[in-house]
């Protein structure tokens, strides 16, 4: 086309020639303006420039500029007459439109009148290619029939019966309620035994058809004549393939895209149930098998086909599936071939083929009697989890051990992975605790050894070792009388070491508070024991310290003499800050205090067995991680073939489309509130229910406004009807929503709204929401928490040395200075990573201060910034903010940091304080 239209050729010339991307955009600019000129000439414009103008806006389109103009010029090219004309007008619209895309519902009747049995085949081509790519709901009500027609009518050509299945396939995807399955899956299953790009496309189509009713049963009963033409179509492929022309070849390889879909969509039914056609898919299988193996000997090129190795590992998937669900089970001799397989591609140079190996070794490591065949790939599995470069493949490696430890192996498994631990990067360490725990329980001999193990955990890696493994723990000792002697004496010794982890000093505090006296000798007194918590209960966190005020009144219930030690304990922090700490201290000072000789006793006698549950939580964890990780793969995979063509602002909700019941909707948490302040990218979530959620997009940190789009999600089946967004109203800030008026979020649909916010003044409290809205006849109302603070109108870009830091921090006046110890929800490691971090939640730009402060001081981390607020009378106030952020130490993982904020009105720095606190506290 280009080679045709000189000014279009031209025009390309001149952007490839452009030095920079200014001169380009100059270039785009005054083109764009000319081609606006000749479009206002409108009827004058004959067919030729239209065509050569449209296509220029294609190109600019494509190099990333915006196109407001050309839109119309493009929907009148489809209803020309002339092929040309029409080539030009479809590609334009299926590359610049998307399915919500408003001008969409003008070319739909040109659209049927090209899809009509009386057009020609090109224009047919033409008209189905586009629907398959931007086609939505409104296409596929109106336009659906007309594409079953050519796909089932017998005069179409296999050019537009190919086309056609991709374009209701794309259809049923949008619109499943719409087509006809019983009168369309007989002519897609005969199109099966069609030549072999047509059975592709057939193929496509009925793995989307089959996958869609395994999802929403019951499959229709015409589904079941696929099979065997399947296994036809499949056996032809693998036994017949010098019989077909060298076209259907792809480097030797007879139609590989083809084999595996239709492995993978024998994948949605049982074995064949004729013994003609499980024998022919047997042969198919074994011979894939067979020719796998003998590509993997002969060198390692061929190992890199991603066609020859997708067929494998299909053809492994299908005897997994059939290996597990069927009842007569399937050849065992290809389970041995395919677990002999996998053993050789997961020691390959390949990275790709030794993640697929691993993944799939996984998953056949769960048929039964395929386990001790795997086990002779035990050395290399280990060696992949230590040496291998890519992270994943490690994951891979780590899941590979988790599902082949038994009772003969786990000790060595289990002793491997605490090495890896020690080394493990952060990514992949919570997982890695999480199933070394799994495993030392379900595989402990001896429960003692259970102990040592979780204790290295918490040494090795605490931070990474969640609640439920350390309640577990307790549960275990509490439940086992021959135990707790052994566990009490182990904490205590634990105990001794400073540098023992919280997670170590919660377990050690609540077994030593339990069972105190039945480590008590010569050497381990009351004293002792109390002396070994009360050591680590100034620097624990105020979670730890509530456990520790219960294991001291334990304590003295078995050790009357501590009473005199402990009693000042409680009424010092009776009255703590903290409403936990103040409450227990209050309640144990008063039991302490009571002249009640028994009721100490009473109250803290030992706890009672825990009750067994049959459902194990860790392992809940980890099952509930696997099912998310297999989800996600499946929705990028989805996401690749449909929805490429979405609105980036449609995309805020990625599983828009899955069907949810609605459950009670309940308030905000405010764990995700604070997990959208510490995005630096601006966007996330602030609600979040499996039937509704509230997307953000938000522009912060650049003047006295913050500017907001906010997403509603709807998830459920039913529609959102009257949703109304109510600020509480205040004198410190001003909220602006568009639309002002209630709006309806239709069901499976995501509906936006425009908001922004201008400061007055500093902000004590982020603003308070109130949504309601009606739900199947029913009034909601969740509160919800804005993410507007002050800090959000904080601006950078003004840096300033670390002299004149210094020197203006000491200008500023001190009673205008506030100060907090922060406990941080999660650790810091790293300080340089940390402070970039915090400069950008912050909106602030660090100050270097390495020529002013000593080296000893590199735990100090300073920061300036500039508040801005807006007048009543419009007029622009802005006041100047410093942060110093303090940490005890410079290297290890650190949970506190002492925050001191200094500026000229100490309301001003009490919120920007509070603002810190807010992002980054775990007790926000």
């Amino acid at each position: 086309m280009a080679a045709n239209m000189r000014g279009l050729t031209n025009f390309i010339s001149d952007i490839r020639k452009c030095a920079n991307k200014a001169d380009e955009r100059i270039r785009v600019l005054k083109e764009l303006g000319n081609i606006r000129n000749k479009f206002q000439k409108g009827a004058r414009l004959d067919a030729y420039s239209r065509k050569k103008y449209t296509w220029k806006l294609l190109y600019i389109y494509i190099l990333g500029y915006n196109v407001d103009i050309g839109h119309i010029e493009a929907m009148q090219l489809i209803s020309a007459k002339t092929y040309a004309e029409k080539k030009t007008g479809y590609t334009v619209c299926s590359i610049m439109f998307n399915e919500n895309h408003e001008l969409l519902t003008m070319i739909t009747q040109s659209v049927k009148s090209d899809l009509n049995s009386e057009s020609h085949e090109t224009r047919q081509c033409l008209a189905l290619s586009m629907v398959a790519n931007v086609g939505g709901r409104n296409m596929s009500d109106a336009l659906w029939k007309d594409v079953c027609s050519l796909l089932t009518s017998g005069t179409s050509r296999g050019t537009v019966r190919k086309k056609a299945c991709l374009c209701l396939l794309r259809l049923f995807k949008k619109a499943p309620e719409n087509i006809e399955v019983n009168a369309v899956a007989p002519k897609v299953i005969s199109m099966l035994g069609d030549e072999f790009g047509v059975a592709t496309c057939a193929v496509e189509l009925a793995v989307g058809l089959v996958s869609y009713f395994r999802q929403n049963p019951p499959m229709p009963q015409v589904f079941a004549e696929i099979v065997p033409k399947c296994v036809t179509l499949i056996h032809k492929l693998t036994l017949r393939r010098e019989t077909h022309r060298e076209e259907y070849k792809y480097y030797g390889t007879m139609c590989p895209w083809l084999q595996v879909k239709c492995l993978r969509l024998l994948q949605y039914f049982p074995p064949p149930s004729n013994s003609n056609d499980r024998k022919r898919l047997e042969e198919s299988m074994t011979v894939i098998l067979h020719t796998e193996k003998k590509k993997s000997s002969k060198g390692s090129k061929l190992n890199k086909s991603n066609a020859d190795h997708s067929i494998l590992f299909e053809c492994i998937n299908l005897i997994i599936h059939y290996a597990t669900t069927s009842e007569d089970g399937f050849d065992k001799k290809m389970l041995d071939k395919a677990a002999a397989l996998l053993g050789r591609f997961v020691a390959l140079k390949e990275a790709n083929i030794r993640y697929l190996g691993l993944d799939t070794m996984a998953r056949l490591a769960k048929v039964e009697g395929t386990l001790d065949k795997i086990k002779e790939q035990l050395t290399t599995i280990q060696y992949s989890l230590h040496k291998d470069l890519d992270v994943s493949i490690r994951k891979r490696a780590l899941d590979m051990l988790f599902v082949m430890c038994d009772e003969t192996n786990a000790h060595k498994i289990i002793q491997e992975l605490l090495v890896f631990l020690q080394d493990a990067e952060y990514a992949i360490r919570e997982e890695l605790v999480l199933k070394i725990a799994i495993l030392a329980e379900r595989f402990a001999t001896d429960l003692r050894w259970f102990i040592d193990v979780i204790l290295k955990l918490i040494t090795l890696a605490g931070n990474y070792v969640s609640e439920d493994i350390w309640y577990r723990v307790i549960q275990i000792v509490t439940n086992n009388d021959k135990l707790q002697k052994y566990a009490a004496l182990t904490m205590y010794k634990a105990l001794q070491s400073k540098s023992i982890h919280e997670n170590g000093i919660n377990v050690g505090g609540y077994i030593l508070g339990e069972f105190c006296d039945q480590i008590l000798s010569k050497k381990i007194t009351g004293s002792g024991l109390f002396e070994a918590l009360h050591q680590h209960f100034p620097t624990s966190s105020r979670t730890t310290q509530a456990l520790l005020l219960s294991a001291y009144v334990k304590l003295v219930n078995g050790f009357p003499e501590l009473k005199r030690i402990v009693m000042p304990i409680f009424v010092k922090y009776s009255e703590h800050a903290d409403i936990e700490i103040q409450q227990r201290a209050c309640e144990y000072a008063a039991i302490g205090r009571s002249n009640d000789a028994n009721l100490l006793e009473t109250v803290f006698e030992v706890m009672p067995a825990f009750e067994e549950k049959t459902d194990n939580a860790l392992l809940k964890r980890v099952e509930m991680e696997t099912k998310r990780r297999n989800v996600d793969a499946d929705q990028k995979s989805e996401a690749g073939k449909d929805e490429e063509d979405d609105d980036e602002d449609e995309d805020e909700d990625e599983d828009e489309d899955e069907d949810e019941e609605i459950d009670e909707f309940y308030d905000q948490k405010l764990a995700t509130l604070q997990s959208l302040l510490q995005s630096t990218s601006g966007s996330g979530y602030i609600y979040k229910h499996p039937g509704f959620q509230i997307g953000v997009k938000m522009i912060a940190g650049k003047s006295h406004d913050v500017k907001m789009k906010i997403f509603y999600g709807n998830k459920s089946s039913s529609a959102f009807e009257n949703v109304t967004f109510s600020v509480l109203e205040s004198n410190e800030y001003t909220i602006l929503t568009l639309p002002p008026e209630p709006i309806t979020v239709a069901p499976k649909a995501q509906t936006a709204l425009l908001l922004k916010a201008t400061c007055h003044r500093p902000i004590s409290k982020a603003p308070s929401v109130s949504l309601t809205f009606t739900c199947d006849g029913e009034d909601k109302d969740i509160k919800l928490t804005l993410p507007i603070i002050s800090t959000q109108f904080v601006t950078s870009g003004r840096s300033v040395s670390g002299d004149k830091y210094l020197s203006f921090w000491k200008s500023l006046p001190k009673d205008c200075e506030v100060q907090e110890i922060i406990e941080t929800s999660n650790p810091v490691s790293d300080l340089d990573e940390f402070q970039e971090l915090l400069a950008q939640q912050l909106h602030m730009d660090i100050v270097d201060m390495s020529g002013v402060l000593s080296k000893e001081k590199k735990n100090i981390l300073c920061f300036s910034g500039s508040f801005e607020a807006l007048k009543p009378s419009q007029d622009i106030i802005k006041m100047p903010v410093l942060i110093r952020v303090q940490f005890k130490g410079t290297s290890g993982n650190q949970n506190s940091f002492m925050c001191t904020v200094r500026t000229k009105h100490r309301p001003l720095s009490s919120s920007i304080l509070h603002s810190v606190s807010t992002v980054y506290s775990k007790n926000a």
